[in-house]
């Protein structure tokens, strides 16, 4: 019997992942071939990669308190490196979906049209969004494999913009600049004839309002 290492192991639960993505692109192109939407099928192409995701999220919740944070065990960084993985191939996974949203409504929105259904914008969409979801798939494929390959030895720059002091900048960035809503922004949005209910202020906002005064 062949002994497979724990790396090995890890190496081949990401080449499985990458494979799923891999179907999902492929029967993707195999859509975007049809002459008309196929909104069946489409659905169980979504479906399928939220099952995905739902896997690749429950590959993220390990306890890192397990792991100690500077070991230098192959192993234990090829744990690491795999986790990471996982949490990047669900942020491409997820990225995929919503560039595919568009496709699900511009095929409602065909058959729905009383015009020429080569004519109609929202057929035009439909073909649009696919490649566009099937870019971020192959992305997220590649990225997979070559992380699989890497899980000892040097990190892969590509994990590292995942994983590195940018990423959590760029985390902490995003965090930060979160505001409260506006009423005329929020009046604009909503459209006339709606009351809109205005965020209060945060407790620091409302301190620097006073220290102003």
């Amino acid at each position: 019997m062949t002994y497979t290492t724990p790396i090995e192991t890890q190496s081949q639960w990401l080449l499985g992942a990458a494979n799923n993505l891999h179907a999902f692109s492929e029967e993707l192109f195999r859509l975007y071939t049809y002459r008309d939407p196929q909104p069946a099928r489409l659905s169980a192409v979504l479906e399928g990669m939220t099952q995905v995701q739902e896997t690749l999220l429950a590959n993220t919740t390990d306890e890192f308190d397990t792991i100690p944070p500077d070991t230098t065990k192959p192993e234990d960084i090829a744990w690491r490196r795999c986790t990471a993985a996982y949490a990047y191939a669900g942020l491409l996974n997820a990225k995929a979906l919503l560039r595919l949203q568009p496709a699900v409504v511009s095929a409602t929105l065909t058959r729905l049209a009383t015009g020429p259904a080569y004519a109609s914008p929202h057929r035009l969409a439909y073909f649009k969004s696919l490649p566009a979801g099937q870019e971020v798939l192959d992305e997220a494929v590649w990225k997979l494999r070559e992380i699989a390959d890497h899980l000892t030895g040097p990190e892969p720059e590509l994990l590292k913009a995942f994983t590195g002091d940018a990423a959590f900048r760029a985390v902490r960035s995003a965090a930060v600049r979160v505001k409260p809503a506006e009423p005329d922004t929020a009046h604009k949005a909503a459209g006339p004839g709606v009351v809109v209910v205005a965020a209060p202020p945060t407790r620091a906002a409302s301190a620097r309002a006073g220290a102003r005064r």
